[in-house]
Parts: C-alpha cells; structure tokens; sequence
C-alpha cells in the first residue's frame, strides 16, 4: 500500500498465517483459526460448532476501531462494468460473490478475514476485523475476490483468475485469442518465442478505455504502478504458452480491478480512523502526577 498517499501513516495489513485446510486437525490451530474468525469444517466439528460451512463466518471482536458504512460503491459506466471473469463482476455483493464462485468451484469459497492498523498523532490504531477475501479452486483453474473495507460495504473491488492447463489437454492459442477478443475487446499479439502474449485495457480519469500490448497491474494509492495518471480501472491478460509448443496454451491470468472505488474507500478509511483517535485526544482527562 502506498506510504505516498498519506505520508504521515503506515498501514498495516494483518492476515491469517493459521493452516486453513480440512488437514488442520489440531486443537490449537482450530482455536487459533477461530480467533480470526476462520473456521474450516474440520475445525467447527472439533470444536463442537454447528454453523455450516456454506454459511459466512462473523469475524470475531478485536476491540479495533467499527468502521462505519459511510460511501457507497459507484458502478463504472464503462466496459470495466460490465465485464465479468467466470461471471464475477466488479460490484458484486459479498453474497453474490460467493454464490458465483461455489457455482463454479464446486464448493464455498474459504473467506479470510483481516483488520488494518496505523498510527496517528503517536497513537495506535486498529480497525475490527472484516471479510478481505474470498478464494476458491477448482482444479488448476483458482479464483481470488477482494472485498471492499467496512467504510463501502463488503463489495468486490477486485478479482483474478489464475489457470494452468496439462500439456496433452491444452487449449489452442489461436481459439483463446479469438475468445479474448471477442468477450473483452483486447486483440493479443501473435505468439512468439520471445514473449508471452499479454494486453491491459484500463480507463483514464475521463472513463476513456485504451489498449495496449503489455500486462500490467496496478494498486491502488500507488501512483506509479498505473499506465495513466489517475487510472480509474483496468484489466489485464497474460497468456502463456507451452514450453516450445507456440500453438497451445499452458497458462491464463487475468486481473481486473476498479481502483476509483478502492482510492475512495482508503481516503474514508483514514477519515474514520484517525477521527477515533482525535476524539479520544480530545476527551482525555488524563493528569500527570507531579
């Protein structure tokens, strides 16, 4: 995350390192997991929880700052709108999302949960933990959803795809190509030995949408990583090939992101967490004992 944004704070993202999978059988991970509001079906029967697994867990109360929903997800009025990855679409609920991605993948998608701390004014400040992401696999293929903070809801800014296909069942390059073009509008260069064929359709501060040739990605408060000062959104495709077989596909991956959402909802992020610190600055009545 940007330190260029608000030079003055340093976010940071706090996630989940506990062993997640139906192998996690041991009492302290299940506990541990439990805590940061993960819990695997594995877990929730060892720890004679009833909750099915198809059913959001609640993140658990760290006594962070409770973001408030306060600015509303804006839906792009450009092509970044209206595409879709495997059917998930920039906007999409919490629930609708999950939903899209159980269709897919055969199975919920597992939800890591997050919170985010800064200091300000020398006080350190943490916010309440909330859904951050959602994954799940199907094969080879795997999908990754990135919600929005508390401040915009809990919508997806953020998705990507991420596609490894076996040598003897591999898609050809020239179909994929075709498909690309049609369903996004990014024409991909011929395959060559020299590169992988990659395209990044994004949107300038005016909404207009440009190609180009190569795969980029971009985040948000960074400036620098974007193709064009204040990008509003972008998607990016990158095509590998098999070994020396330039006819076939081995790999597919593709981001598209809205980063005018995201740029919105860290500004409110700040707004709110630095405003619980001013207020309790403010209210203090603390003495010193001389």
């Amino acid at each position: 995350m940007s330190r260029s944004f608000l030079p003055a704070f340093v976010l940071v993202l706090a996630v989940s390192t506990v062993p997640l999978s139906v192998h996690a059988q041991s009492l302290t991970q299940c506990l541990l997991a439990h805590n940061q509001g993960l819990i695997t079906p594995a877990c929730a029967h060892l720890l004679g929880l009833s909750v099915p697994p198809s059913q959001p867990q609640t993140p658990p109360d760290n006594g962070g700052v409770h973001l408030k929903q306060t600015v509303t997800y804006q839906p792009l009025d450009n092509v970044f709108g209206q595409d879709s990855i495997l059917g998930l679409r920039l906007g999409m609920t919490q629930a609708d999302a999950t939903s899209t991605m159980t269709s897919y993948c055969g199975k919920a998608p597992q939800v890591t949960n997050t919170y985010l701390s800064t200091t300000y004014k020398g006080v350190g400040v943490n916010t309440q933990y909330f859904p951050s992401t959602l994954t799940c696999q199907k094969g080879q293929d795997s999908l990754t959803v990135r919600l929005s903070i508390p401040v915009m809801g809990a919508v997806v800014t953020k998705i990507e795809r991420s596609a490894s296909f076996p040598m003897e069942a591999s898609p050809h390059y020239a179909d994929l190509q075709a498909d690309i073009a049609s369903k996004y509008g990014l024409h991909l260069q011929p395959m060559t030995r020299y590169g992988t064929p990659s395209g990044t359709a994004y949107a300038g501060p005016d909404g207009k949408v440009v190609t180009t040739q190569t795969g980029t990605t971009a985040e948000a408060n960074e400036p620098l990583t974007y193709t064009t000062p204040h990008e509003m959104a972008y998607l990016s495709v990158t095509v590998i090939p098999v070994g020396e077989n330039l006819s076939n596909v081995s790999g597919l991956r593709l981001t598209l992101e809205d980063l005018r959402a995201e740029e919105v909802m860290y500004a409110e992020l700040f707004k709110q967490m630095n405003g619980s610190v001013d207020a309790k600055l403010s209210g203090s009545t603390v003495k010193a004992a001389l």
